[in-house]
């Protein structure tokens, strides 16, 4: 538990700090506002907490052309992270779980993993990093 929580501060300080520098709505791909975006969304609980099944998960989104101008390893790293912090907010006792900003965090991956072409904000890019690197 002391492992997540350290993964949950850093997260935290990456999103404070982006914030502050103004970065916190620029996407990766800002030049393909006019084109149409693709989206699609993964149950929660289709795919298991293990780095391995997020690989395999992505390289069959990337070998479908569901998603586009992502690379599987980033496909991978939301991937994980979604289902890695939607496991630690459940794990979390009640009294935190109610928290406004924890609720707000598990809603947004209770109801599926989200994945758009050309990848999520670079702030939360970052956030995906330090959770497969520290998860």
């Amino acid at each position: 538990m002391r492992r997540t929580i350290k993964v949950m501060a850093v997260v935290g300080i990456a999103v404070v700090i982006m914030s502050k520098c103004g970065v916190t709505k620029m996407k990766k791909a800002n030049f393909v506002d006019h084109q149409q975006i693709k989206t699609m969304n993964i149950g929660i609980d289709e795919i298991a907490l293990d780095k391995d099944a997020c690989k395999d998960a992505a390289e069959e989104i990337s070998e479908n052309h569901l998603i586009e101008g992502m690379s599987e390893k980033a496909m991978a790293k939301e991937i994980y992270a979604h289902i890695f912090i939607h496991d630690v907010v459940e794990a979390m006792p009640s009294f935190l779980q109610n928290n406004k900003i924890v609720s707000r965090i598990y809603n947004s991956t209770a109801n599926g993993i989200d994945l758009e072409d050309f990848g999520d904000t670079y702030v939360r890019q970052i956030m995906y990093d330090v959770i497969w690197l520290l998860g």
